[in-house]
């Protein structure tokens, strides 16, 4: 009998020893992480998170693998997110755009809330929008300020534009411009950014609002021509572009920007703990200074700070995207 006990009490601190080293921490992280993102390579929100992957590597002690999951207007990928294991190696990179879906897709398409089935961790990064011309098409029609863009597009009704996706928060500035403007605009839809620039550069368009992280180097080569930003402010990283505020076209202002989420359930202590190293990678002077290049403003702060902002965007474009009638591609 003292034999079976002392076998049961053996057995029983066997079982207790990994919860214990999981309580106190000393087990995570024991492998890779992977930071799942909703766009293909090359994409801005992929270039950032091959980026940040690489500057959290030697904080964590372990690798950090960007995983690409597009398609469905980002749905699969927070899907895959939602739906993994809440244990701190399976992190989302999302583009604010996803606190949008719920609004402007489909009926039943929206298949994951961000906001209530994601845990937030930080808010590492925004960016600022700008309203871009096509650098030859700005020159031979004289165009260097929004008043002169007006002047040409009353010229021709129904000058196409476009935001990106629909129900992107391009989409929304543009749409708010073009009600505000009275201009008779046509939105064009593109699948993602990235073929959005491609078109204008190519000229099949001739104005896209869009972001500037990832496409600085057009502009400072002349491709494209930024009249305005969407900041309520002028941004440092274009101080002689006006704020359409200062224009006068008070409504048309937001901000793209990434959230780092975690499975629902994910223990608090590694959530801190990677708030706080993501912290100290943006703090980091190489990497503001690698941001700064690329286009992105470093955001930070705790993960209520994400939770406030994600609060806002969801109650603004609930109600913006029903006054503008705005549906998903």
């Amino acid at each position: 009998m003292r034999c079976l006990r002392r076998l049961a009490l053996v057995a029983a601190a066997a079982c207790l020893l990994p919860w214990v080293a999981h309580a106190q921490g000393e087990a995570w992280p024991a492998r890779p992480l992977t930071l799942i993102v909703s766009s293909g390579p090359g994409a801005g929100v992929d270039t950032f998170a091959r980026v940040l992957a690489e500057r959290l590597q030697p904080r964590l002690g372990q690798s950090v693998i960007v995983e690409n999951r597009p398609g469905a207007s980002g749905m699969i990928a927070a899907r895959q997110a939602a739906r993994s294991a809440p244990d701190g190696y399976t992190l989302f990179l999302m583009p604010n755009t996803l606190v949008i879906a719920p609004y402007v897709l489909a009926q039943n398409a929206a298949t994951v809330s961000v906001t209530k089935e994601l845990a937030p961790v930080v808010m590492p990064v925004s960016t600022m929008m700008v309203m871009a011309v096509n650098g030859k098409f700005a020159d031979s029609h004289g165009i260097k300020t929004v008043k002169d863009f007006i002047a040409v597009a009353k010229k021709e009704p129904g000058f196409a534009y476009s935001g990106g996706d629909n129900g992107s928060p391009m989409n929304v500035m543009g749409e708010q411009f073009h009600k505000e403007s009275g201009l008779e605009l046509t939105s064009v839809p593109y699948g993602g950014v990235a073929k959005m620039v491609t078109a204008l550069l190519g000229g099949q368009i001739n104005m896209a609002w869009m972001p500037t992280s990832g496409n600085t180097q057009y502009f400072r080569d002349g491709l494209l021509r930024a009249l305005a930003t969407s900041s309520p402010r002028r941004a440092p990283q274009m101080p002689e572009v006006p704020a359409m505020t200062e224009l006068g076209y008070r409504d048309v202002q937001a901000t793209a920007w990434f959230g780092i989420l975690a499975p629902l359930g994910t223990p608090a202590p590694i959530i801190a703990r990677l708030n706080q190293d993501i912290n100290a990678v943006l703090k980091d002077p190489a990497m503001r200074a690698r941001l700064d290049q690329l286009g992105y403003e470093p955001e930070g702060g705790p993960p209520e700070a994400l939770t406030r902002q994600m609060r806002e965007d969801d109650e603004r474009y609930r109600r913006l995207t029903a006054d503008l009638k705005i549906r998903a591609n």
